[in-house]
């Protein structure tokens, strides 16, 4: 199920980013991004199909980074333009930035102590909260109706 989860993730921020941007050459990193992103883990699952039952990294990092990369696409648009979703956005920058580094840790971690594992997975569960409160912040400002004072 991880997989459907990173790879869900990966399309679904791909085309929220893809629609958010306005040029061309961005939209086009974004898609090619998105295809050969894509293909490179099909080609990899038709080469090891085994790894559809493993703990795969490469597909973490690889999706992981790529959405990275369309969110700073767009943080840099807003650099212009109107602040729409920056929120959200920062959020999951620090979220998929500080997450892809603890499943690369936690590979490592293997052999040590139980505590010490357990680490790695009560951060990540911290930067799953911080990330949701900057959704939740996110929905504050922009969507919650304001009451306007006559």
């Amino acid at each position: 199920m991880i997989h459907l989860y990173f790879i869900g993730q990966f399309v679904l921020l791909g085309l929220f980013y893809k629609t958010l941007l306005q040029n061309d050459f961005q939209k086009k990193i974004i898609t090619f991004s998105l295809f050969f992103g894509l293909l490179l883990l099909v080609i990899q699952y038709v080469l090891e199909p085994g790894l559809f039952f493993k703990f795969n990294l490469f597909e973490i990092v690889l999706t992981s980074l790529l959405v990275v990369v369309f969110a700073l696409l767009y943080l840099y648009k807003m650099l212009t333009d109107s602040k729409r979703y920056y929120y959200i956005t920062v959020g999951i920058i620090i979220y998929l930035l500080a997450s892809t580094v603890l499943f690369l840790v936690g590979n490592l971690t293997i052999g040590l102590s139980k505590e010490v594992r357990l680490i790695s997975w009560n951060l990540n569960a911290f930067f799953v909260a911080v990330n949701q409160l900057f959704i939740l912040y996110e929905w504050k400002v922009s969507f919650q109706k304001k009451n306007f004072v006559e």
